[in-house]
């Protein structure tokens, strides 16, 4: 009887050293998982946290635009008359630029022969970008699709514009006169209506084609003269 008692608890015993490696065993794989799991999250966050080259860049921004949301139930919009245009500059006539896509594949080509603005990576990482689209909000108002516009559209195109501007032989071959700004009319007081006269018949997509880079920069630089 006692040697019974004896060899059921070598087994119990046994069977408890058997239990107690297999919990080691699955800490130790639970602990290289875990330490695994931190290290690809380190290495992903270096990585968004990264610059981009242009072509990331601009992925980026595209889907920053296609993150616009609509308010349609009239009840939570905003209500009354829309914008009175007196006084401010807005087109007359637009047409389509059916060289558009001409004209981006010649830059484009610019872009990638020679110059090594294509892969610097010089612009804002994709982790700054989707700070920015956690920002977005349901547009409701003018004035939250100003802030959609300013927010996805005006600040990516000024820093590439930046960019490209601070590279001298881009610049003179793209025949970049300055880099860009853009100005919200709230906040022009009277100069707008200062200038807003000499272009009440203007007209896009004339005789002459859309604008060129040529004609932004003059047009600028007249708009300044006569509001300083």
């Amino acid at each position: 009887m006692d040697e019974i008692s004896r060899l059921r608890r070598l087994l119990e015993e046994s069977e408890r050293q058997r239990e107690e490696s297999e919990r080691q065993r699955k800490d130790a794989e639970s602990r290289v998982l875990e330490e695994q799991r931190r290290r690809e999250e380190a290495e992903d966050l270096a990585k968004t946290s990264q610059p981009q080259v242009l072509q990331q860049y601009l992925e980026a921004c595209h889907s920053l635009s296609l993150a616009i949301q609509v308010v349609t139930d009239r009840s939570l919009t905003t209500q009354g008359d829309t914008t009175d245009p007196t006084g401010r500059i807005f087109p007359r006539r637009i047409i389509p630029w059916d060289d558009f896509a001409r004209r981006q594949e010649k830059i484009w080509d610019q872009l990638l022969v020679g110059y090594p603005f294509y892969s610097r990576a010089v612009f804002p990482s994709s982790h700054q970008l989707e700070y920015v689209a956690s920002l977005i909000s349901p547009i409701s108002s003018e004035i939250g699709l100003r802030h959609f516009e300013r927010d996805t559209v005006e600040n990516a195109v000024q820093k590439l514009v930046d960019e490209a501007y601070s590279d001298s032989s881009l610049r003179d071959s793209l025949g970049l006169q300055g880099s860009v700004t853009f100005e919200s009319h709230t906040n022009l007081g009277n100069a707008v209506d200062a200038v807003s006269e000499s272009f009440e018949h203007m007209s896009i997509g004339g005789d002459d084609g859309p604008p060129t880079a040529e004609t932004f920069p003059r047009l600028r630089s007249s708009i300044r003269r006569r509001t300083s």
